[in-house]
């Protein structure tokens, strides 16, 4: 009785585990999207190319209202991070620039200052502000209600 019970749970634990983890899911942008994203590329049609983003070595416009220039690296934009829950953007700012005060509602965010300074942060549910000003190779994590930088 006893190995049954152990070999019943090494098989419930490959079969639910299995199912529920992959090595990757890469966007296959010629499916159509449902609300979990996009579907997943038959992997035998995953190339190394997927895995690999170049869109974010150039500085983007910042010649607007906030003088801020954004460059997305979504799932839309770099297929290899489909279903993984993460996002990455570049922040360009001109002289003044300000990212408004904004909600990624169920997430964080993660500032990396790459050259120059900036004012960071966030509003918490106690409605405190918590700001840091961060330099070159500085990182702040965000996590609030509402954040924002300038």
């Amino acid at each position: 009785m006893m190995i049954f019970a152990i070999s019943f749970t090494f098989f419930l634990t490959l079969s639910s585990s299995y199912a529920s983890v992959q090595d990757f899911c890469v966007a296959d942008y010629t499916a159509p999207q449902g609300p979990a994203g996009y579907s997943c590329k038959i992997p035998a049609n995953v190339t190394v190319d997927d895995f690999v983003y170049t869109g974010l070595g150039v500085a983007a416009n910042t010649s607007n209202i906030n003088n801020v220039g954004i460059t997305p690296a979504f799932s839309a934009q770099f297929p290899g991070l489909n279903g993984l829950g993460l996002s990455l953007v570049r922040a360009d700012f001109a002289v003044g620039g300000v990212g408004p005060i904004h909600v990624h509602r169920g997430a964080s965010e993660l500032i990396l200052v790459v050259e120059g300074t900036i004012i960071a942060g966030f509003i918490d549910s106690n409605n405190k502000h918590r700001l840091h000003s961060l330099t070159t190779a500085q990182i702040k994590k965000l996590k609030g209600l509402l954040g924002g930088t300038n």
